[in-house]
């Protein structure tokens, strides 16, 4: 099935990953546009898969940041992977949720460089907001300690994620939320698993 994108959005450097149509995979629930949003508004780790330099695939964990149906991503300006973005800026992200019963967005698309400053890009402080998202204010106080000499040397590059497919499942929207409770508590139980 072809994936396009909502008329009203004919910019796909601008394009929301809900303005494309969600296609289930392997007979799974599709997320339903809102609990999208939410799910990607959470504090989830994307792995991003590219290609690099030399052809070979790579796939890295990386914080990214979901605004206003875009995501971001903040790397130091002279990694390996930018490098390689640079030369194929062409990706898988895949943003999972991996307590069951499992849920996952999966986005193919290419990446944008973006310059700091640029209409409508997050601010360079980016990378700090996300330790935040994801540490809590105390240890994101203590990350940006350790990382403020290391991205003074190295510097950041801003990346937008332009989507072309958008798809995943989302099967936590097969079963009630009592259900869906024990599934997630049934392994902290003190009681033997097999017995549940």
């Amino acid at each position: 099935m072809a994936y396009t994108v909502n008329p009203a959005s004919s910019n796909t450097t601008s394009a929301r990953l809900t303005d494309f149509e969600f296609r289930a995979i392997g007979g799974q629930p599709a997320f339903a546009p809102a609990a999208m949003e939410t799910f990607l508004a959470g504090d989830h780790i994307a792995v991003l898969s590219y290609l690099r330099a030399d052809g070979r695939p790579n796939q890295v964990p990386i914080w990214y940041a979901y605004r206003d149906g875009v995501i971001w991503f903040s790397v130091e300006s002279d990694s390996p992977k930018v490098r390689a973005l640079r030369k194929d800026p062409r990706v898988c992200v895949t943003i999972q949720d991996e307590r069951p019963p499992y849920r996952a967005v999966i986005v193919e698309g290419t990446l944008e460089f973006v310059e700091h400053g640029a209409a409508g890009a997050p601010d360079a402080e980016l990378g700090w907001e996300m330790a935040e998202h994801y540490f809590g204010k105390v240890a994101a106080k203590q990350y940006e300690k350790m990382m403020r000499d290391e991205r003074a040397e190295h510097g950041t590059t801003l990346l937008r994620l332009v989507p072309s497919e958008v798809k995943g499942f989302d099967n936590s929207s097969m079963i009630d939320k009592a259900t869906l409770a024990f599934v997630r508590l049934r392994h902290r139980l003190p009681i033997p698993r097999r017995w549940l």
